[in-house]
């Protein structure tokens, strides 16, 4: 008489595991799209678009230029991917409907905060011809920027017409105001930046432009930041009086 071994399932075959990739080699942190895009955005920051090159990005990253290309196929692609993280990166504050005027200058105030992290990026990808649309989480913003504005009343041509200015309020801003304070190209002489009206117009103002004069006679240099109020008031004083 023999026993019977019970019937028993056989043990389950352990998933494969996925093989990552590793975060460093030899010291030096591996390299990705995203992180070659990444740090094309870094190097606009503190340099600027004229030396943004295959071949200095790659010194930066301690690479050959030939490496990048394993990533991105030129400098134009280099700039895209820089534009996707840059648009990926921004996280808008939500929008509230019940006090809309207040809260869309918290939104636009944000915004231009993310736009003075990466200075240069909004002017290198039109120069370059960029869209800057490419990323998912930039559509979404302006899908609900746009639907925003049609829920405070404003009819759907307007909505997406206030959207597309607030955008570019923020950005021109932080181009043509902000970014001669934030990053002060070499040859600016601090000075000028607090005249009014700036040297370019006051070289004219004498007796036959009446109004510079008194400007430059009667006005103080306002902060960057009053400023920007100011570019916010009047355009929310004009979605007001178009809300129903």
């Amino acid at each position: 008489m023999h026993s019977e071994t019970p019937d028993t399932d056989p043990a389950p075959a352990a998933a494969p595991r996925t093989r990552q990739r590793p975060t460093h080699r030899k010291g030096r942190a591996t390299l990705t799209r995203a992180g070659v895009g990444q740090a094309a955005l870094e190097f606009l920051g503190s340099r600027g678009a004229a030396e943004l090159t295959m071949r200095s990005l790659a010194n930066d990253l301690g690479v050959s230029p030939r490496a990048l290309y394993n990533y991105v196929e030129d400098r134009r692609d280099l700039i895209s991917v820089a534009a996707e993280v840059f648009e990926a990166r921004w996280q808008p504050p939500a929008l509230d409907t019940e006090q809309w005027q207040d809260s869309l200058r918290r939104y636009l105030r944000d915004l231009r905060a993310h736009y003075r992290r990466h200075p240069g990026m909004t002017t290198l990808a039109l120069s370059e011809n960029i869209t800057m649309a490419r990323h998912p989480a930039m559509l979404r913003n302006v899908d609900g920027l746009i639907g925003f504005f049609a829920e405070v009343g404003l009819p759907l041509r307007d909505a997406y017409l206030a959207c597309m200015e607030a955008i570019r309020l923020v950005a021109g801003f932080v181009e043509l105001q902000d970014r001669a304070y934030d990053r002060p190209p070499p040859d600016l002489d601090p000075a000028d930046l607090e005249q009014v009206p700036p040297p370019w117009l006051r070289s004219g103002s004498g007796d036959e432009l009446p109004h510079l004069r008194r400007a430059s006679q009667e006005l103080a240099a306002e902060s960057p930041d009053a400023l920007f109020e100011f570019a916010m008031d009047v355009l929310v004083g004009g979605l007001t009086g178009r809300a129903r």
